[in-house]
């Protein structure tokens, strides 16, 4: 019988003492003898698993298949070791990756012929490795079948990015390593890091870059060594902006290495075989993605049928160029970021087809946009979609550039208007209104009409939220110069330019302004636009002391589509702002407009005095906002809470309050939002400062760092409700001549000789409010001046 060389199974290595496998203690699989491998990172699970394999009588040929740069041969090199610690085995160990055909595989057995071959090995056990096997795995694969069949105690461990395709192969997925700080990647890297630049690594922020590259690199060994071998006195930052822009890092590779692994790119020319048209196109279309895709999108890019698509797909996967795993939607599909630097590199040597992927890339971005904005609409589950979102951020924001770039400023802006909520509304990109207005200034120069109005809108409303009065003024100008001939965006534009003038407090000019809105918006049958113009029309009669300002804002809840239960489906909101002409579909369910309108609803009866009303609207808010609310609507909604909850001089646990406020307060800092709107709070946060401790009010900021929009609505809602207010002052059963109970309580005070600010402060409301409700007062009393209000209520007590 063929007794087979001394090689990898003369040597059993040391393990410490105590130990039962050379792999139980960290790092894993360290400790490993053999020529041109180094300790093994990570890896426990496939270690234990392909070592069980080894010694499985019914698995015959085990083939470590996976990318280019993964480590198939390293682990194979400790599988086999490990193998060894539980029981002796003959081992032969080949490389082929210089192997020319079949005749490598006899050579490797020491015989000339496949009949040689299996007289020699016979009924013998055997371990053969046949590593890299890539260049000769079509060629050996019906042979090595007839190997196995001839010699019954033979097992083969192969290495190869593609499979032999053979009835015993067992295919063993080699994935890339876990990475982020403190993971085995990471580990790799630092010790792939020259000792005398290693130091900085562990500290500052060393750990965070480190996470960052490997990342990038998406755990390939391979890549991650090299990018390791670059760091030199420059530091990993620059590497990591190396791999950012798009260009391979390398560092001069150890002497021993082969020459295959000089580069990811000599990697994968190694034993490579010509790619089909298919292939081509497939590879070409998904090296511009960065994020993982479908099925239907990579054919979209691709331009293939379906038929063509799947067998072109499954080859890539068979072949170790494409990852797979199963997303939200189905089957996903990602070519590793060495591998996609490398076909990129390619596809920038041929300008057509570099534009014909970015034109297919971008036609795919604007699909998914519009699939996000149409799942928005029907109220679908806004945090998976989020994270839809943030998942193609980089590839959003290269086909936004691609569009814009080739002068399509019509999809740049369909596709950032169909992604405001997600981008701007809840913050995932707030840097994209400044691409939006600038796209939105070259369509208005080109075109204008409703899509530039409503992109100069999104502008607007962001700038407004974040404090930016001045420039949101600007957005709301070209706006309605854009909307020029299109009533319904201009009634939109009016709508917001008077919400503008409210938050100004120019009251006078934004009810007019409103008010023309609305007939503008009902006339076209707006019913959102109508819904948000209602909403401002209440928000500031409530300020003027009107009784009756809730009216506008029940009508907007009532001309909305009722909320379907778990298992409904929303009825989509869409209106018709260009007036007949350009649809405008805005990506808000019912559920996000009536939260908003019960927010504004609750501040409108907290101002009037019905405390018990505007804490049930702003807790059913709340509540619809865990599903739907972007950072400014929840922060409107905890300080709405605040003042409808705080009570002069007895605030219901002035704890709970505290950290309410604090939720709202770290929000908007977090996301850049402006002050909060109401007056009021600065009292009932001063009087907070006054009653509680100072460590209390420092561990409700501290607790309120970071706070996640729903965690911070939690809070709010386990907040206690409002205490019962005592008696009115006064012995009369009813407030005379049809004032509100405010009202009735305002005036009062003024016969107690208060002032206007002593007014508001002892009720928790601003000067202005104040001031306004006691203009109602005297309207209805029919008073000129403060004495005669007096005297009005001396004479309606009984």
């Amino acid at each position: 019988m063929f007794a087979p060389e001394r090689g990898l199974g003369d040597t059993v290595p040391d393990t410490p003492e105590g130990s039962g496998t050379p792999y139980d203690q960290e790092p894993a699989a360290g400790f490993l003898a053999g020529p041109g491998f180094g300790t093994l990172h990570g890896r426990r699970e496939e270690l234990d698993l392909l070592a069980g394999l080894l010694t499985d009588e019914r698995e015959r040929l085990i083939t470590l298949t996976g990318p280019a740069g993964v480590g198939k041969s390293h682990l194979a090199h400790a599988a086999v070791a490990a193998r060894l610690w539980r029981g002796a085995v003959p081992v032969l160990w080949t490389d082929l990756a210089e192997a020319a055909g079949a005749a490598s595989l006899w050579s490797a057995v020491g015989a000339a012929t496949a009949e040689r071959a299996e007289e020699r090995i016979g009924t013998a056990e055997l371990l053969v490795v046949l590593d890299n096997c890539d260049p000769v795995a079509t060629d050996v694969a019906l042979h090595l079948a007839a190997l196995l069949r001839a010699c019954p105690r033979l097992k083969v461990l192969v290495t190869s990015r593609v499979p032999l395709n053979i009835r015993a192969e067992r295919l063993f997925l080699v994935g890339p390593l876990p990475t982020g700080e403190g993971s085995s990647a990471e580990r790799l890297f630092t010790a792939g890091v020259g000792p005398y630049y290693r130091a900085g690594l562990a500290e500052g922020d060393g750990p965070s870059v480190v996470a960052q590259i490997c990342r990038e690199l998406d755990g390939i060994p391979l890549a991650i060594e090299l990018a390791a071998e670059a760091v030199g006195s420059e530091g990993p930052h620059a590497v990591l902006k190396r791999l950012r822009d798009g260009a391979p890092a390398g560092g001069r590779r150890l002497r021993d290495a082969p020459a295959r692994h000089g580069s990811v790119a000599s990697a994968l020319q190694w034993g490579a075989r010509p790619l089909s048209t298919t292939e081509r196109a497939l590879l070409d279309g998904l090296a511009v993605f960065e994020a993982p895709v479908g099925l239907s999108e990579a054919g979209r890019t691709a331009g293939l049928e379906r038929e063509e698509l799947v067998a072109g797909i499954e080859s890539l996967v068979r072949r170790s160029l494409l990852l797979s795993r199963t997303g939200p939607r189905g089957p996903e599909f990602r070519l590793p970021q060495p591998v996609r630097v490398h076909y990129r590199t390619q596809l920038a040597d041929r300008p057509a087809a570099l534009a014909d992927a970015h034109d297919g890339h971008a036609d795919c971005c604007a699909h998914f946009a519009a699939g996000i904005a149409e799942g928005l609409r029907r109220g679908h589950d806004v945090a998976q979609l989020l994270s839809l979102v943030e998942t193609r951020l980089p590839d959003l924001r290269t086909a936004t550039r691609h569009l814009r770039g080739r002068g399509d400023h019509t999809a740049a802006l369909r596709l950032l208007t169909a992604l405001e909520v997600p981008l701007l509304g809840h913050g995932l990109a707030p840097e994209a209104v400044e691409e939006l207005a600038e796209s939105a200034a070259a369509h208005r120069a080109e075109a204008g009409g409703p899509l530039t109005a409503q992109a100069l809108l999104a502008v607007a409303r962001w700038r407004l939220e974040h404090g930016s009065q001045r420039r949101a003024e600007e957005a709301l100008d070209a706006a309605d110069a854009a909307a020029a001939g299109h009533p319904g965006a201009r009634a939109r534009v009016a709508a917001l330019s008077g919400e503008l003038l409210r938050r100004r407090g120019d009251p006078v000019a934004a009810d007019l302004l409103l008010g023309s809105a609305l007939e503008g918006l009902c006339a076209v049958g707006d019913t959102l636009g109508a819904a948000m113009a209602r909403r401002s029309q209440s928000l500031l009669r409530a300020a003027l002391g009107d009784p009756e300002a809730e009216q506008p804002v029940l009508t907007a809840l009532a001309e909305q589509p009722a909320v379907p239960g778990p298992s409904g489906t929303p009825e989509v909101m869409s209106g018709a702002p260009g007036g007949g002409g350009e649809a405008w579909a805005d990506p808000v369910s019912p559920v996000a407009v009536r939260a908003t309108l019960l927010a504004a609803l609750a501040r409108v009866r907290g101002t009037l005095g019905r405390t018990d009303e505007a804490y049930e609207d702003v807790r059913e808010s709340m509540r619809l906002l865990l599903c739907t609310g972007g950072p400014a609507e929840v922060a409107e909604a905890l300080e709405t809470l605040a003042l409808v909850t705080a009570h002069p001089g007895d605030e219901a646990q002035p704890e709970a309050l505290a950290r309410v406020l604090a939720c709202a307060e770290s929000i908007r800092r977090r996301h850049g939002l402006a002050g909060a709107e109401h007056p009021e709070l600065s009292a009932v946060t001063e009087r907070l400062r006054k009653g509680l401790d100072a460590g209390v009010l420092r561990r409700s900021r501290r607790g309120a760092q970071g706070v996640s929009l729903h965690d911070a609505l939690i809070a709010g809602l386990f907040a206690p409700g409002p205490r019962r207010k005592p008696a009115a002052r006064t012995t009369g059963p009813v407030a005379p001549h049809g004032l509100t109970p405010r009202q009735h309580e305002i005036a009062l005070l003024v016969t107690e000789g208060m002032t206007n600010r002593q007014i508001g402060t002892e009720l928790g409301i601003s000067e202005w409010t104040v001031t306004n409700h006691l203009r109602a007062v005297m309207q209805k009393l029919e008073c000129g001046s403060r004495v005669q209000v007096v005297r009005a209520l001396q004479r309606a007590r009984p």
